[in-house]
Order: C-alpha cells, then sequence, then structure tokens
C-alpha cells in the first residue's frame, strides 16, 4: 500500500507540474504562432503532449483504482480519485472540445476557453496530489 501510494504521489506530482507548465509557459505561446504555421504547430503539440499525458495519466489511473479497491483509506482513495476523474470530465468535455476548435480555427475566444478548462484540470490534479500527500504514512 505505501509503495502504491508513493508512485501514485509521483504520478500526480508530475501531472501537476507539467500542467503547470502548460498554462503558464505553453499555452500563452499559442499566442504567437502565426496563422500559417498553426495547423502544423497544433498537430505537432496534440501529438507531443499525448506523448507527455497519456502514460502518467493512464498510471495514475490504475494506481488510484488499485488504491480504491485494496487500499486502508477507502475514503482518502474515493476522494483522489473523484479529482483524477475530474481531470478526465474536463479534459473529454472541455479541453479536446477547445483543441478541436482550434485546429479547425485559430482563435482567441477558443484559445481563452481552453485555458480556462485546463485550469479546472489543474485544479484537479492539484487536488488529487494534496489528497494522496495527506493520506500517505
Amino acid at each position: 500500500n505505501h509503495f502504491v501510494k508513493t508512485a501514485l504521489l509521483v504520478t500526480d506530482a508530475y501531472l501537476v507540474g507539467l500542467s503547470v507548465v502548460v498554462a503558464l509557459v505553453v499555452y500563452p505561446a499559442f499566442r504567437l504562432v502565426g496563422p500559417s504555421e498553426w495547423p502544423t504547430f497544433h498537430r505537432r503539440h496534440t501529438k507531443a503532449m499525448g506523448l507527455a499525458v497519456a502514460p502518467v495519466w493512464f498510471l495514475q489511473g490504475v494506481l488510484s483504482a488499485w488504491w480504491i479497491l485494496n487500499g486502508a483509506d477507502r475514503l482518502g482513495a474515493f476522494v483522489h480519485g473523484s479529482f483524477a476523474l475530474f481531470t478526465v470530465v474536463a479534459t473529454a468535455f472541455g479541453a479536446v472540445p477547445q483543441h478541436n476548435r482550434l485546429a479547425a480555427q485559430q482563435s482567441a475566444i477558443y484559445q481563452d476557453k481552453l485555458e480556462m478548462w485546463h485550469w479546472l484540470r489543474t485544479l484537479g490534479w492539484i487536488g488529487a496530489l494534496t489528497c494522496c500527500a495527506l493520506t500517505l504514512n
């Protein structure tokens, strides 16, 4: 149980760190890309971010499920899992649709909405990390 929660803590910390860098550096830099470069830039960004986040996010899901099913602190596991699930929902119903709109048309409005969804997702990952850290013994 301690090994799994430590691995989960590291996984959560990675996701928070990556998310904060994306929020403070990557997404603001989108506004500096010209219209002719935009389609290629966005396509490459999406592919690279998928490689950077998908395996770790999957691991977070597996470790969260293990903690819920086998851990001693089921309430902590459920709260953590709720934060983790929130990030999936915010991505699927918020960030992905905005990325799809941006892929079709570079727009400050779509960009603003993407950044809002991303900050909500970041707060979810921060909640998961905090929960895991507070329950690690």
